[in-house]
């Protein structure tokens, strides 16, 4: 019996040394974890169809929230993840049709993604292809 009860206290105690030292020691993915993450956020992002727009709302500020705090932690994870964001939105871009139904919203955020130039180019070639929300620039 002796035997049993050392055996769970030193299983236990290992389980809380485990539990401790992952909390303390920050894990550092590697880059492709990254890329795909931000692969995976955007197909996600891409897809989506909210209930509502405080939904939507709070899902863009709690991305907002990671991107900003990824910054701060390991500005280059952030750099990694924000290029497969935009890769990932220029792609998509460029092949979405009147079916995708983007918000507003979605437009908006793409536009961050993407540099000014990309994003213009992308609405003025599918301007009679999709339907957008958003208003057209001025032009000087």
């Amino acid at each position: 019996m002796k035997f049993v009860q050392i055996h769970i206290v030193a299983i236990a105690s290992f389980c809380c040394v485990g539990a401790f030292s992952q909390n303390k020691v920050p894990v550092k993915h590697g880059l492709h974890f990254y890329e795909a993450m931000a692969q995976r956020d955007a197909a996600y992002e891409h897809s989506f169809q909210m209930v509502n727009t405080q939904d939507e709302l709070d899902y863009w500020l709690d991305q907002q929230n990671f991107e900003r705090h990824l910054g701060t932690a390991d500005f280059t994870s952030y750099l990694i993840y924000m290029k497969g964001k935009k890769e990932a939105y220029f792609d998509h871009l460029q092949n979405c049709v009147a079916t995708c139904a983007h918000s507003e919203l979605y437009f908006k955020k793409a536009g961050e993604y993407l540099s000014s130039s990309d994003f213009d180019s992308l609405l003025e070639s599918q301007m009679g292809e999709m339907v957008h929300n958003i208003p057209k620039r001025k032009r000087n």
